[in-house]
């Protein structure tokens, strides 16, 4: 009997990923209208940011808020150094009322239109994103190309489309506790406020938020636009908590967020000396991980530099796959040793500046070419959302940093730039074929381009879709056919009619969140969140009175006197071990490290590698190179995919986080010449169920052919769909090796048809062949199989504990993974024409785990039902 595809629960990824491989077409291709930003390159002109050249409002960011520009040819100066726009010609029919209009009926094919955020473009005036089964197939002009093809469309002709944000760094465990509003000190260090050190009091705070806390801090994230966040904790659904173990949903390594890579969790503080605690996570550690996530040098003082000095030597923990939260205490060195390893910083402002009245030197990190990604750091004494954390790098970007960062390299931060940083680049952050369609629509509200996500606010957030499913949004737009919303729960922001899907998407209800939250889940535009973390440059000694005519920056240091008077750049006088006691200027050039296009050279001839927009070093962006890691100048890539052909090693197009296909006997199998390095995520095509294990948390198959090496085991933590023996499933999963057993973890499963009944039978083998160490143990591991002839031997054989029921003929012992109802109750002796099951390995030994009581042919005792 056929029945209809399932898909894996994955919490709105509908895990189309094989499908989307096997149907691959490639990249859009009609021809499009293309214009470029600005005036001529290098002119200097003040600009109003829109790239035109022609004068605006003086400032050339494209803010609107007329502060007098550098003229500097700067990207966003109206230099024309910002990518092209595209126009596709395709005028678009604005809203009766609302954002979007939306026709047809979801569930197949989704076009969006408006004005596209792409990596490749400073945006697609007029474009689609078109969206098949939770992946995006085809971004730019001619996404309706076939109307007939396409079951739902979204229009939005004055909004952006704009990837799903994503949330680098939080603590969402702690998002019961209430914002510090202006703080109630100024810290050096973080044991400073952890521990009460240093003559700090420590700042009040507590962890284990309550499940529905958790929630709503989930949603308060989605509210402002966001999809996936690392936040250290999380529930199912919502956002992606992408450093999770299950990483919801996606065929990707969870990122390791680490909070105390040194083993200082206890408040050690080092000032010359790596003499932290006794099991630091090592460079070995690392080398293992998609994305490791450590905090690393969160001060101001010597303590934090050094924090960084010893993470880059011994152990050397800052590698190519590292994003470093906070990096505060960084000086040029250490700044150096980050970009030369190619490694990244997560930026935490709004929390860095109400702990230590200041934050990282990104000025410096930016001029180096330090990869930059936003992460809002925990609701205590950060941003309640990601828009507020813009808001504040903004502030900081528009009065304190000289303006170095424009709109887009603002979004950046929070989209291309996060996905590299959480290692999801190849599938998340991006409006890319082949992407997880993770998107967040932004009403314009008078803003350009980039600055609608920039300067937006939950009102302006018009739609945001995981996998292509509605989380949040404008209530019509959530509630219309064409999004097929109409079970999410209504929510009035600020007068403005909203929808959560809270109840779709999770195990609590939008009144049981809001019953539960304490701190709101959002303000009005015209308001300050209540007690928000001040976002201020404040010390009471260095720096007391902020910006003013006589110091520009507000760093403390007059005019005349500052080494960099546009942009911050205190002496931290007071703490235990303050980190430098004069303006560092390295090249001694008069210019200060943090405002020099060469802080180490006095001429400012020097060049740098941009390795924060190329990693590889080819000329071709990170978020456009098709291998960002590998230089390929040429881009080649002959079954575009996406995936460029230096990088790729699948004989078939995959697209996005779609896994190379591999045989089973090339993944059972350590010594087959396929078989791949643990952690890879594969895809197994075509394999029957022979098991399911309680509470869906996984399940055992094989391809039928009963050759050696031939089955799989798979865990999914209960996130799989009802799965029946006999189903024909693909999967995508990581593949590891669990206590010995091979294993695929954090699975996307397809059932693609029914083999009810199985077209095989148990295969039969002799017992002590595939006992442990038997020489047929490891060949059959993982398949269904059948003993005869056999009585229990031993009962309990781990007693007192209970790790296997009881062993028969042969030394073969017999276990209840799939069966918990199977007992030790009989006794030795008591035998069984044949008994059934999976053969499993745990506890360094080999087991055979039959699936019910019809597995179990007994003589006698039979003490189960």
């Amino acid at each position: 009997m056929h029945k209809p595809a399932l898909v894996s629960n994955t919490s709105l990824l509908t895990t189309a990923l094989l499908a989307s491989t096997l149907a691959w077409t490639g990249a859009c291709s009609a021809e499009v209208t293309v214009t470029f930003t600005g005036g001529e390159t290098g002119d200097g002109d003040m600009g109003d940011g829109d790239g035109d050249g022609d004068t605006g409002d003086g400032d050339g960011d494209g803010d609107g808020d007329g502060d007098p520009g550098d003229g500097d040819g700067d990207p966003g100066d109206g230099d024309g150094d910002l990518p092209p726009v595209v126009d596709c010609m395709n005028p678009l029919e604005p809203p009766v009322e609302g954002v979007c209009t939306a026709e047809g009926q979801a569930g197949g094919t989704l076009l969006i239109q408006g004005e596209v955020l792409g990596p490749e473009t400073t945006f697609i005036n007029g474009g689609g994103v078109l969206v098949e089964n939770g992946i995006i197939t085809c971004v730019g002009c001619d996404c309706a190309a076939d109307p007939m093809a396409i079951d739902a469309t979204i229009t939005c002709a004055d909004a952006v489309v704009s990837p799903g944000l994503i949330n680098t760094h939080d603590h969402i465990s702690y998002a019961h506790n209430w914002p510090i509003g202006d703080g109630p000190d100024r810290y050096e260090h973080r044991h400073d406020w952890r521990e009460g050190i240093n003559g700090h009091a420590p700042l009040p705070y507590s962890g284990g938020a309550p499940a529905e806390a958790v929630v709503a801090a989930e949603l308060r994230f989605v509210m402002g636009g966001a999809t996936s966040t690392a936040s250290a904790g999380g529930r199912w659904g919502l956002l992606r908590n992408v450093d999770s173990a299950d990483n919801e949903g996606l065929p990707l390594q969870a990122a390791n967020s680490d909070t105390f890579p040194l083993d200082d969790a206890s408040g050690t503080q080092q000032d010359g000396t790596c003499n932290y605690g006794n099991n630091p996570t090592t460079e070995g550690d690392v080398a293992g991980e998609n994305a490791y996530l450590p905090h690393i040098g969160e001060g101001i003082d010597r303590y934090a530099n050094n924090e960084l000095i010893c993470t880059g030597i011994n152990p050397d923990v800052i590698q190519a796959n590292t994003a470093i939260v906070h990096a505060t205490g960084a000086a040029l060195d250490e700044v150096k040793t980050i970009a030369a390893d190619k490694a990244q910083v997560i930026w935490s402002p709004r929390s860095n500046v109400v702990l230590y009245g200041a934050t990282a030197p990104v000025t410096l990190m930016d001029t180096l070419g330090v990869n930059l990604a936003l992460g809002t750091d925990w609701l205590p004494s950060g941003s309640m959302n990601m828009l507020r954390e813009l808001a504040c790098a903004e502030y900081l970007d528009d009065v304190h940093f000289g303006d170095q960062f424009n709109d887009k390299q603002l979004w950046d931060m929070a989209t291309t730039n996060a996905a590299f940083a959480i290692g999801a680049e190849a599938g998340l952050g991006m409006l890319k074929d082949g992407y997880v369609a993770d998107i967040a629509i932004f009403a314009k509200n008078g803003e350009e381009a980039h600055g609608a996500v920039v300067r937006g606010h939950e009102t302006s957030v018009a739609l945001v879709l995981r996998g292509g499913v509605p989380l949040y949004g404008d209530a019509a737009l959530v509630a219309s056919d064409a999004v097929g919303g109409a079970a999410c729960e209504a929510l009035d922001v600020c007068g403005e009619a909203k929808a959560a899907c809270v109840a779709e998407d999770t195990t609590s209800t939008l009144a049981e969140v809001l019953a539960v939250a304490q701190y709101p889940l959002g303000f009005c535009p015209d308001e300050v969140p209540t007690d928000e973390p001040s976002c201020v440059p404040w010390r009471p000694i260095e720096f007391p009175d902020g910006p003013s005519p006589d110091d520009l920056d507000g760093d403390g240091i007059a005019n005349d006197m500052d080494l960099c008077p546009e942009v911050f750049s205190p002496v931290f006088s007071t703490g235990a071990v303050p980190l430098w006691d004069e303006q560092p200027d390295d090249d001694l050039d008069g210019l200060g490290d943090v405002c020099d296009p060469c802080p180490e050279d006095e001429t400012n001839s020097c060049t740098h590698d941009d390795a924060a927009n190329d990693f590889d070093g080819d000329g071709v962006a990170n978020g456009v190179d098709n291998c960002p890691y590998e230089p390929n100048a040429d881009q080649a890539d002959a079954d575009s995919d996406g995936h460029g052909d230096l990088c790729d090693s699948c004989a078939e197009p995959n697209p996005g986080f779609a896994a190379c296909s591999i045989a089973v006997e090339a993944l059972a199998d350590e010594s087959h010449p396929d078989h791949p390095a643990e952690n890879t995520t594969v895809t197994v095509n075509g394999l029957y169920v022979t098991a399911v294990r309680p509470m869906d948390v996984g399940f055992w198959a094989e391809t039928g052919t009963q050759e050696p090496h031939t089955g799989l085991a798979v865990f999914s933590g209960g996130n799989q769909p009802a799965l029946a023996v006999g189903d024909v499933v693909n999967i995508t999963g990581t593949y590891v090796e669990y206590f010995g057993l091979v294993e695929l973890t954090n699975p996307s499963v397809v059932i693609v048809d029914s083999g009810d009944p199985l077209p095989f039978s148990p295969l039969v083998v002799d017992p002590a062949s595939v006992a442990t160490g038997g020489p047929q143990a490891e060949a059959y591991e993982a398949m269904l199989l059948q003993v005869d002839d056999v009585a229990i031997t031993v009962q309990n054989a781990d007693a007192p504990d209970d790790y296997d029921e009881f062993t028969v003929t042969g030394g073969l012992r017999v276990n209840d993974t799939n069966f918990p109802a199977l007992d030790n109750a009989c006794m030795v002796g008591d035998a069984f024409t044949s008994i059934v099951g999976t053969l499993d390995y745990s506890f360094a030994n080999t087991k055979l785990a039959p699936r019910d009581a019809a597995d179990l042919a007994w003589i006698d005792c039979n003490p189960v039902p």
